[in-house]
C-alpha cells in the first residue's frame, strides 16, 4: 500500500465519523425538542389543575433572652411560623412556640452555637420544637434573624 493511500482512508475515516456525529446530533437534537415539548404540554395541564390552598404564614413576636452560659449575653431571635391552610387557632400556636423557643434558648450555651453546625443544629432544633409543638399543624418555622449580643 502506498503513503497516499494511507492518508485517503484517514480522509474517508474522518468523513465518515463527521457524518455520524451529525446524525447522531441531528437525532439527540430532534429528540430532545419533543420531549421537551411533551414536558412543556403536561406543565400547561398542571398549571391548569386547580391548586391546593397557599400555606399560613404567622410571624412570632421578637424573642429577646439571655443565654445560659455566659449569662451576659443576650440573644434576639426573629422567626415565622409556617401553618397548614386554614388554621383556625394559629395565633395560639405561634403564642405557644414563642414561648417555648424562649425556654429553649435559655438551656443553650454559647459553645453549643459555635461554628457553622452549632448554628444549623440550633435551627434544626428549634425547627422540630416547633413542629411538634404544632400538632400536625406547623410544617416549618423559619429564621428571619438571630443575633448575639
Amino acid at each position: 500500500m502506498s503513503k497516499n493511500g494511507g492518508s485517503k482512508g484517514a480522509i474517508i475515516g474522518a468523513v465518515i465519523g463527521t457524518f455520524a456525529a451529525i446524525a447522531g446530533g441531528f437525532a439527540f437534537g430532534f429528540l430532545g425538542v419533543k420531549s421537551a415539548g411533551t414536558a412543556a404540554d403536561t406543565g400547561a395541564a398542571s398549571a391548569k389543575a386547580p391548586s391546593a390552598k397557599p400555606s399560613e404564614v404567622r410571624p412570632l413576636a421578637p424573642i429577646i433572652t439571655n443565654l445560659r452560659e455566659p449569662s451576659n449575653l443576650y440573644v434576639r431571635l426573629e422567626a415565622v411560623v409556617v401553618l397548614e391552610p386554614d388554621t383556625p387557632d394559629g395565633g395560639a400556636i405561634a403564642a405557644k412556640i414563642g414561648d417555648d423557643l424562649v425556654s429553649y434558648l435559655r438551656t443553650v450555651s454559647l459553645s453549643e452555637l459555635d461554628g457553622p453546625t452549632g448554628f444549623q443544629y440550633l435551627k434544626e432544633d428549634l425547627r422540630k420544637r416547633s413542629i411538634q409543638l404544632g400538632g400536625g399543624k406547623v410544617k416549618d418555622l423559619l429564621l428571619q434573624s438571630f443575633v448575639v449580643q
